[in-house]
């Protein structure tokens, strides 16, 4: 099951749009000429958590229990 939920974040990290965050920089400009790239960043640190998540969860499901680590 961790294994399923870690693919479908997986899914959902690289469905986030990068077109703020990496693409068009030029529609992020204000008209007072400072540049606000809010969303970008959010989507950005959105898109890394959810990779690492997914990551843990998929690493943590293919491991198998060992006999050493039953605790006897």
């Amino acid at each position: 099951m961790k294994k399923i939920i870690g693919l479908a974040l997986w899914l959902l990290a690289f469905l986030i749009p990068f077109r703020f965050a990496i693409l068009d920089t030029d529609e992020v400009v204000q008209e007072s000429g400072r540049a606000d790239n809010t969303m970008g960043l959010i989507s950005f640190v959105a898109m890394l958590a959810l990779l690492f998540i997914g990551y843990a969860l998929v690493d943590s499901a293919s491991k198998q229990p060992s006999a050493e680590d039953h605790g006897h």
